[in-house]
């Protein structure tokens, strides 16, 4: 507790290692410092327990799937567990009595009940009223129930031994013992538990009538009260207070029993009396009202208030009653329904609801809203068929009265239809009620008492709009999260439920409610689709309006709250009342006429509150309900709500501006149905022009989206709804621009005008959206917008600066301010690039983006980061002011979080020839890529379940063992998944390899020979399974990801090889030390296994041989990386080969090693054609239609034009590795020997075909030869269109209908 750093720091240190560990004898220690309450102060003991607290809750007690045991001994744990409840019950401190409370819920969580059955016992003993214990210690068992019935829903059941013994094993055990032991466990846990409720309803039934009936309750003196009222404490006897305390902590552990005891068979015992009781209570509580005499006003008060908390405690159980047991309880559901909604809505004013606590409030709409979601009270369950016709009665009959055998499984289905019919019959009792509920006599008040009580604005809210309106928003923007637990959106979510169960009858009710308020424009809605019920709602709404006068506050704000109820269930209405006719019959009316005055150009002062009330609602509507509305309605709408943003009320304006973010969202999913579609088009014309599916770009995200959703694209046409969808685009943009200027003027008047840092983030959304709808066409409005920019970011700077800024807010301004200048940069490229405004807020917010040192950095720097890679990609050249933020990269690269981003923007540097900018920082560079190696490497392992030395060692024997005996090499081990991150970082780090590779041949091999030693590593790990044994696809992707680069590297060094798979320094260390080496992520991740170039050869030939399926089903990206992965792994093995790096016999002394190799050099020979079409392809991309104009995608093809593996000739490549190894098998009929033995006793007819084409290969006629098998395969499909051609011209003839008009190959086909 010291405040020194140079102790406090070593301390906390030293506490947190034991801590982690739970070392023997630390439990016991902070016991003991807790323990001594009159030496030891209580901030230090409350410390002690605290820290207690999370040492059990972390480290109790290991599981045997981690094969390890906790270090706490047993004898220390009993003593932990008799101490807990002794100081519970006696500490002075109710701070120390309830961490303890926690430790002991902690302790259960792992020893209830086989090591600790009599806890709970124990702790209703203590809280009985008779108990020795003082009033406070009472409360403190009940409390402590309560935390420990709440730690023990998340409790789990693990297999191990009754006594702890260091190094025991799983199947020393026997799995029929565990399983028995684990079912006598759970058995005693539910018996435990269910004795539990007699108790707590006892306390009950003894506590809550006393608190209703302070009267009643012995000792009332002031002393005893006073007494309770402190900590919870009083004098044995107590008072009502006291009384009011017990009721509701034994209230609260009944709550939180019931989901551990939950029975579909029923209730627990007592559970009938329980509820009556609580009935009762809850009617009392809500009015507030004691029995018997009454009490002395400051004590009544006092009463009221515990009684309120209470009343919450009472809702809760009956919540919890219907969540845990909705069958047994379904009987109740009658009785409570009726008091939740005289309570909740009926019979309170306004006022009076308004005033209780929202919890309290939100708890009342809740058991409503639970009742009707409650799937056994539906009608589709309640009046789902019984037993099929022949009659489960029957079939019971014969078998118990006449003898007949009757199926076990008949049977058990029969006794379950009989348990179903009989929930049946429950649920139907809770259905019926909630039917009532819902039926036209009932609903109509109910929704009006909903929509006045629970979502019209108060009168203090339109203070707060006056006083605050940026804080008035943003308060109903919480409200309109999907977290919100408070009044308003609990009414709103319970009216949804009623609209949802409820049908016709319940939207009707709302609609003539909204009617009866509004006046005649929804109703004439109403009256041209007929009834009875609109024509009655107009007589009412005349005898209404004369009674409380149209325009009065309280009936506009109920109309605006119906308004709202109306758009959030606006599914469920939209047949009674659409929308478009809505808008044109009231809404547009009621902006259009109200909009000068709101603007101030009317020459009178702004509009009271009121009508801004619904001015506001129908903003929202326009932008909730928007994609209803007609094209002329649309066009009104937009240009209304935009002239709306000038509006001097802000609260107006900010919901102008969310009607404006919605309609514009609208526009941008056109844009994307019709990119999808031009996408699918261009795919279409390339496979038809080619023959083969090909793709519009090379990224494999992109490509794989294409491919997959619309790899039957030929011949795309235009159905009505894309069409649709290119007409509503080409208007609404032409709207968009038609009014661009007055938008961006209103929006950065309007910024101006704002003070807090949430309302100019949802500006700047707004001009985010518009930005990337609009693109091109902003063009001409770029100089307006860019002049707003430096305005903003001055602004954020001057807030950043000062003392008290609130940095997360501030983090989101720069995010909205970062995505409008991304998608500035982005759409307008050069244009925005080149303007001064946009350079002076995009260089320095990049810069403060990514320094480390700044607050914000830490959820800026993605974002950053993606602005950065845009900038770079719409420029032939870097920008110096590009060049000047290396510096912060580097600092980047160091902590290593933000990879796959870093390395993709490092890679666009080399390839817009800026490598001499990244010359100071090329150390940096190697240490952060060989880091990301081995980190991703490691995770590779962990995903294989060979996270450590000794479970690699074990699977490497296992491995070698299985090999001995001619079975199939071990499985991979399940692990931690492979995250996507991880392997996108993987990926990222190889391709910034590669490029620097192929720009650097000379130095890169050097600089960067660790990272190739990693890479290696992995791939030639003994331990890792072969690619055959059930890798997961992101693994056999990274493993792809490492080969191609190692590939490239042998290519132009094939030296390099035995250095790559030498044993590392950390191979050579102990095993221990390796071990610890690759648990702490500080070493190679190989090092926790040997490294043999055999596995690496293996791994790479399955790899480079390998045809996924995307390939096999035709997506044309994947067959190009197929046929590109098999060429160049081919020729660096060759060249390997050919060198005498890769000795002969590695592949001599395994036929099929030999025979892989050889089956993918002829592969690759006979894709030679296929490859020149993609690279055909990959050269005639277009620059603007399918690289988006990219210059760092077109560098990247311009390098690839100079790739050496483009201009290789395969045949002549592959026939000096064949001759090497011939001359080292003796000869080629030894090769062929070998190649027989490699296709084993049944090859395939591939195999069979393997020996004459290597043949083919060493004497140079295999390219002559696979020319000769195409052209007779050419010739034989051509005659077998023939030949059908001809049968159904023949089938034709003979039918008397022959169409000559079409034919040929192309109708064959």
């Amino acid at each position: 507790m010291s405040h020194a750093t140079a102790e406090r720091v070593p301390a906390e240190a030293a506490i947190r290692a034991w801590e982690t560990d739970a070392a023997p004898g630390f439990l016991h220690s902070l016991m003991r410092i807790v323990q001594e309450h009159s030496a030891i102060d209580e901030p230090t003991r409350l410390l002690a327990v605290v820290v207690a607290k999370n040492t059990v809750g972390g480290n109790w007690r290991k599981t045997l799937g981690t094969r390890e045991w906790s270090r706490v001994p047993e004898e220390e744990k009993g003593s932990v567990r008799n101490a807990v409840l002794q100081l519970m019950l006696s500490d002075p401190s109710d701070r120390v009595a309830l961490q303890l409370g926690l430790l002991a819920s902690n302790i259960c969580a792992f020893d209830f009940p086989s090591r600790w059955p009599d806890v709970l016992s124990h702790l209703l003993a203590a809280a009985d009223w008779a108990s020795p214990f003082a009033p406070q210690f009472k409360l403190r068992a009940l409390r402590a129930l309560k935390h420990i019935f709440k730690g023990l829903l998340t409790k789990r059941f693990v297999a191990e031994p009754l006594t702890q013994q260091p190094g025991a094993s799983a199947a020393a055990l026997g799995m029929a013992s565990i399983t028995s032991r684990l079912q006598a466990e759970r058995q005693l846990y539910k018996e435990k538990l269910k004795e539990c409720a007699a108790p707590l309803q006892q306390l009950v039934a003894a506590h809550l009538p006393a608190f209703l009936n302070p009267s009643s309750s012995s000792a009332t003196a002031a002393a005893a009260d006073a007494a309770a009222a402190t900590a919870g404490g009083g004098a044995a006897g107590g008072g009502w207070q006291i009384h009011g305390l017990f009721a509701k902590a034994a209230v609260n552990g009944t709550t939180e029993l019931l989901p551990l005891i939950a029975d579909p068979a029923g209730l627990p015992e007592g559970t009938r009396q329980l509820l009556e009781l609580l009935h009762g209570a809850a009617n009392q509580l809500m009015a507030g009202v004691p029995a018997g005499a009454p009490l002395p006003p400051a004590e009544l008060n006092a009463w009221r208030d515990l009684a309120g908390r209470l009343h919450e405690r009472v809702c809760k159980c009956i919540i919890a009653h219907l969540d845990s047991h909705p069958l047994p309880f379904a009987e109740y559901v009658p009785y409570f329904l009726k008091l939740f909604v005289d309570a909740a809505l009926l019979q309170l004013d306004a006022a009076t609801l308004r005033a209780m606590r929202p919890k309290r409030r939100v708890l009342l709409v809740r058991f409503l809203a639970k009742a009707l979601l409650c799937p056994y009270y539906r009608p589709e369950y309640v009046e789902a068929q019984a037993f099929e016709p022949m009659g489960g009665s029957l079939i019971e009959a014969l078998h118990s009265k006449a003898g007949v055998a009757v199926a076990p499984e008949l049977l058990a289905r029969l006794q379950q239809q009989q348990r179903q019919d009989g929930g049946r019959a429950q649920g139907r009792v809770a259905a019926e009620a909630l039917q009532q509920l819902l039926s036209k006599e009932q609903v109509s008040a109910v929704v009006e008492a909903l929509v006045l009580k629970y979502v019209a604005l108060t009168h203090e809210e339109l203070e707060e709009w006056s006083s605050d309106p940026e804080g008035y928003i943003r308060s109903i923007e919480v409200e309109s999260g999907p977290d919100a637990d408070t009044p308003r959106p609990v009414g709103v979510g319970l009216l949804l439920c009623m609209l949802e169960r409820g049908g016709e009858e319940v939207a009707q009710a709302l609609i003539n409610l909204t009617a009866r308020l509004q006046g005649y424009g929804l109703l004439l809605c109403m009256l041209e689709r007929g009834g009875e019920e609109v024509a009655q709602a107009l007589i009412n709404l005349t005898a209404r309006l004369q009674a409380a006068g149209e325009g009065s506050p309280d009936m506009v704000l109920m109309r605006e709250a119906c308004y709202r109820c109306i758009g959030e269930g606006y599914s469920h209405v939209s047949s009674i009342v659409p929308f478009s006719q809505w808008y044109a019959s009231e809404l547009s009316g009621l902006l259009r006429s109200r909009l000068p005055a709101f603007l101030g150009t009317a020459g009178e002062g702004s509009p009271d509150i009121i009508a801004a009330v619904l001015q506001a609602r129908a903003l929202w509507l326009v932008g909730a309900c928007g994609t209803e509305l007609e094209k002329e309605q649309w066009v009104d709408a937009w240009g209304l709500s935009v002239a709306h943003i000038g509006a001097r009320d802000l609260v107006v304006a900010l919901q102008a501006v969310q009607a404006v973010l919605l309609l514009a969202i609208q526009i941008l999913d056109d844009q994307a149905i019709l990119d999808q579609v031009a996408a699918a088009k261009l795919a279409a014309s390339k496979k038809k022009g080619t023959g083969q599916a090909q793709l519009p770009g090379l990224t494999v995200g992109n490509a794989a989206a294409v491919d997959a959703a619309l790899s039957a694209a030929e011949g795309v046409q235009d159905d009505e709804a894309v069409t649709a969808a290119r007409e509503r685009l080409e208007w609404r943009l032409a709207v968009l621009t038609g009014n661009l200027e007055q938008l961006l003027a209103h929006v950065f008047g309007l910024l101006g005008r704002l003070s807090e840092v949430e309302s100019s983030v949802r500006l700047l959304q707004l001009v985010s959206v518009v930005a990337e709808a609009a693109g091109e066409r902003l063009q001409p409005h770029l100089g307006a917008l860019a002049a707003a920019l430096p305005g903003v970011w001055q602004a954020s700077t001057k807030q950043a600066s000062g003392g008290n800024a609130d940095t997360g807010a501030l983090a989101r301004l720069h995010s909205a301010l970062m995505a409008v200048i991304t998608h500035l940069v982005g759409k307008l490229r050069h244009a925005a690039m080149a303007n001064e405004q946009v350079q002076a807020v995009m260089y320095p917010l990049l810069g403060y983006a990514t320094n480390l040192h700044n607050p914000e950095a830490e959820v800026l720097v993605e974002e950053a980061l993606k602005c950065w890679g845009v900038a770079l990609a719409v420029e032939p050249a870097v920008a110096p002011q590009l060049v000047g933020l290396l510096g912060n990269m580097s600092h980047l690269l160091k902590r290593g979080t933000d990879n796959s981003a870093a390395f993709q923007i490092l890679e666009a540097y080399l390839l817009l020839q800026a490598g001499q900018a990244l010359q100071p920082y090329s150390e940096v560079i190697s240490a952060a890529l060989t880091a990301a190696i081995r980190q991703v490497s490691k995770a590779v392992l962990d995903s294989c379940g060979l996270n450590t030395a000794a479970a690699a060692a074990a699977h490497q024997q296992q491995q070698q063992q299985q090999q001995q005996q001619g079975l199939p090499g071990a499985p991979a081990r399940p692990g931690a998944l492979l995250s996507s991150e991880v392997t996108q970082e993987g990926l990222a780090a190889a391709a910034l390899v590669d490029v620097m590779l192929q720009l650097y041949p000379a130095d890169v091999p050097q600089l960067l020979l660790p990272c190739f030693q990693a890479m290696a590593q992995l791939v030639g790990n003994e331990a890792l399974p072969l690619p055959r044994q059930g890798l997961p696809v992101k693994v056999l992707n990274v493993l792809e990801g490492f080969l191609e680069v190692l590939a490239r590297l042998f290519l132009g060094a094939p030296s390099a090889l035995p250095a790559l798979l030498a044993p590392t320094p950390e191979q050579q260390q102990p095993a221990a030390a390796a071990a610890a080496a690759a648990d702490d992520g500080s070493g190679s991740s190989s090092s926790s296994a040997g490294v043999s170039l055999h596995r690496f050869v293996d791994c790479w030939l399955l790899i480079a041989s390998a045809t996924f399926l995307e390939e096999l089903l035709g997506v044309g990206h994947m067959a190009m990386l197929g046929r590109f992965r098999r060429r160049i792994a081919a020729a660096a093995l060759s060249r390997l080969i050919s060198e005498g790096v890769l000795p002969a016999s590695v592949l001599l002394e395994q036929p099929a090693r030999l025979a892989r190799l050889a089956g993918v050099m002829v592969k690759v020979c006979d894709e030679v054609d296929k490859f020149a079409g993609d690279i055909a392809h990959l050269d005639g991309l277009h620059f603007e239609q399918e690289l988006n104009s990219d210059f760092v995608l077109a560098a990247r093809l311009n390098l690839s034009k100079g790739d050496a593996v483009r201009h290789l000739d395969v045949f002549a490549t592959f026939q000096a590795a064949m001759a090497a190894l011939a001359a080292a098998a003796g000869g080629e009929a030894g090769l062929m020997a070998l190649l027989q033995a490699g296709a084993g006793n049944s090859p395939s007819p591939a195999m069979q075909e393997l020996q004459p084409l290597v043949s083919s290969l060493l004497h140079g006629t295999l390219a002559a030869q696979l020319a000769a098998q195409k052209a007779a395969a050419e010739q034989q499909r051509q005659q077998r269109l023939a030949a059908a051609a001809a049968a159904a011209a023949a089938a034709a003839a003979a039918d008397g209908d022959v169409d000559w008009g079409s034919g040929g190959e192309e109708a064959m086909m």
